[in-house]
């Protein structure tokens, strides 16, 4: 009987072993979305091309005699700012609405289309402004003499400014990509961590029922292969808060099999909509830096103390552990060392709308996580 439970429990390691390989991503793998050009749709772009385009506009201002457009700076400055802010805003729209199709050339092609469809931009509305002056009265010829130095003089200064302005764009854009790649790849290795050390921590709970206790070793084995199909065929990052409730109370009942009555789990769920979703493995890890700093130390155990409440669209989870006297001074910083990878996991995918917070009051030792409820950046 009791090598055929050993037989059946090699049998499923092996299996398990396979599902794994498949399911941890390669070392290294990062998902880029390959956009080699920024959004010029996005409001911190216009933001930084209307405040450029309004300081190039001040400096024209004081270059250009005032007797050519106006006698009167303001006035100029008004006249030549409306200008400079439409050639701008519409060299950005063009390429809000082109960045797509030219994100699919190569780099360098990109760029110079980019560059390419500013200028004709630029030519395009100098040529509609001429054209509006006349309509109104304000020339009286569609093609007046200084049609063609304006259009030089436009199209010259829009040469060098594109150039730089791009250059900075491109530049920022790159540096962020880098950054975000980088995160990601130390988020990857994280998590190919974090799996197998799951499974290796589930295997000793099962050897150590084994021998004690058949019957539970067996149960327990359906509970982890249940557990594992769970946590496995969870490829994408975000799954529903319930999902990730189940997969931490399932964990718990495992780890309550092996430390038998020195685990207790109060736990606390308040009331959430469907929409509220959070990282995948965000509760586990938090959990079992609990037990292994707060339960396992102290031969007769303690209570960890789980909540989880929604206020203003954010989920709130706070989790508590005693924490041993002999260790109490370490504690913080034993336990800090995994916590800050759970932090850089959520920098990584919310950036600055979630928080990570932790500490020790009294004897206990308190990890305070909050988190936006639909799971995306806000």
């Amino acid at each position: 009987m009791e090598l055929s439970r050993k037989v059946s429990l090699s049998s499923w390691l092996k299996n398990l072993s396979k599902r794994l390989e498949v399911a941890t991503p390669a070392d290294g793998a990062v998902v880029e979305d390959g956009q080699f050009l920024p959004d010029f749709c996005s409001g911190w772009i216009v933001f930084n091309v209307i405040v450029i385009a309004e300081m190039l506009a001040i400096v024209i201002t004081l270059v250009v005699p005032r007797y050519i457009i106006s006698p009167f700076i303001l006035q100029n400055l008004l006249l030549i700012s409306i200008f400079v802010q439409w050639v701008a805003l519409s060299g950005t729209a063009v390429l809000c609405l082109t960045r797509k199709y030219v994100n699919r050339l190569p780099n360098t092609q990109a760029l110079a289309v980019a560059y390419l469809l500013l200028l004709a931009t630029t030519w395009l509305v100098t040529e509609v402004t001429i054209l509006l002056l006349w309509a109104t009265g304000e020339i009286e010829s569609p093609r007046p003499q200084w049609a063609t130095h304006l259009m030089i003089v436009t199209i010259t200064i829009g040469a060098f400014v594109y150039a730089l302005l791009l250059r900075f764009l491109v530049a920022k854009h790159e540096l962020k990509r880098r950054t975000l790649s980088e995160e990601r790849t130390r988020i990857q290795a994280m998590l190919s961590r974090i799996r197998p050390h799951f499974v290796f921590s589930s295997m000793n709970i099962i050897a150590s029922l084994i021998r004690s206790d058949p019957p539970k070793a067996e149960s327990a084995l359906e509970d982890i292969a249940d557990l594992f199909r769970m946590m496995l065929n969870q490829n994408e990052m975000l799954v529903p808060l319930k999902n990730e409730i189940d997969l931490a109370q399932k964990y718990l009942a495992i780890e309550k099999l092996r430390l038998d009555n020195r685990l207790t789990v109060n736990w606390d769920i308040g009331t959430f909509p469907r929409k509220a979703a959070m990282p995948v493995l965000t509760l586990q890890p938090l959990l079992e830096n609990a037990i292994r700093h707060g339960i396992e130390p102290v031969p007769t155990g303690g209570t960890i103390n789980v909540r989880l409440w929604e206020h203003e669209n954010r989920i709130y989870i706070k989790v508590m552990n005693p924490i041993p006297r002999t260790r109490a001074k370490k504690t913080d910083g034993s336990q800090g060392m995994s916590l800050e990878d759970i932090r850089l996991r959520f920098r990584n995918h919310y950036g600055d709308a979630a928080q990570l917070e932790y500490g020790m009051e009294g004897d206990h030792f308190i990890v305070t996580a909050v988190l936006p409820i639909r799971g995306d950046k806000p």
